[in-house]
């Protein structure tokens, strides 16, 4: 009966992350999550902290049963890229995160690139969180670009004359062009390891190791990509197919389950 119940707890962990995949499938940068099982002594015989639970951040509760380990992975493979027509709508194509500095001060990390501007006009996400390092766009600056390298461009309006004083950023080649600052990329050694914290967002973790700040396009980053977004990863044929057939594992399992107490009750009566 032990066996059965650990068996329907890995089932229904299986279903709540399918649910929660199917409805992140049209989430802006979203990664799906996995399912990992392995056997325990497979978890045991990993001999680096990175990978002692299998890739995964302490922080994710992994379960040791008798002879398996349940715990979750994040697929982090590059979702199709869609237009928007909106400079600031970015995309890290290949490898990399977006940095943020949520509500609470802490540094998050996210690959969905939906940006804008504060009224304080910060560069922030569509969840106010600020983009680090901070970029601030000046109010006598419009047209804003972003290069493939992250550089972040400006024009300075007609109205203002030669004289004005742009408050951040400096000048490109003497002209109206300002550049108002640059977007940092960053990684991980192990990205498995990385905690899921909500609204996209990730967090490090002593599995995942700190992060490794670069320049789009150099060192095996990611490039980025303006006026376009990545889609959310999640198969939706592959979730519902497996969605289906793990339900009606539950279900199967629940009538065992059910036959078990069924047998036990009826040999105690006749022990009787």
């Amino acid at each position: 009966m032990k066996l059965s119940t650990e068996y329907l707890q890995t089932l229904q962990d299986r279903i709540d992350i399918i649910g929660s995949n199917l409805a992140n499938a049209s989430t802006t940068g979203f990664k799906e999550q996995l399912l990992s099982i392995e056997e325990c002594y497979d978890v045991q015989d990993r001999s680096n902290t990175m990978a002692q639970y299998g890739g995964m951040p302490v922080t994710q509760n992994p379960v040791i049963h008798i002879n398996q380990y349940d715990g979750n992975r994040i697929n982090f493979t590059q979702g199709s890229l869609v237009g928007t027509g909106n400079p600031l709508d970015l995309v890290i194509y290949g490898d990399g995160f977006f940095r943020v500095k949520t509500a609470d001060g802490k540094l998050g990390y996210t690959r969905s690139g939906v940006f804008g501007v504060d009224a304080a006009g910060n560069l922030v996400n569509n969840e106010g969180m600020l983009l680090e390092p901070k970029v601030t766009v000046p109010d006598n600056v419009t047209d804003i670009s972003v290069n493939s390298d992250g550089t972040i461009y400006g024009v300075r309006t007609a109205a203002e004359n030669a004289d004005t004083t742009v408050l951040t950023g400096e000048e490109k080649n003497q002209s109206n062009i300002v550049t108002l600052g640059k977007i940092s990329v960053f990684r991980f050694t192990n990205s498995d390891g990385l905690e899921q914290a909500g609204n996209n967002v990730f967090f490090a973790t002593e599995a995942s190791g700190e992060a490794t700040a670069g320049v789009p396009g150099k060192d095996g980053f990611g490039v980025i990509k303006s006026a376009m977004l990545e889609r959310s990863n999640t198969n939706l044929l592959t979730a519902m197919t497996d969605l289906i057939r793990i339900q009606r594992a539950y279900q199967v399992d629940v009538r065992i389950t059910q036959d078990e107490d069924e047998m036990t009750v009826q040999t105690i009566a006749m022990r009787r």
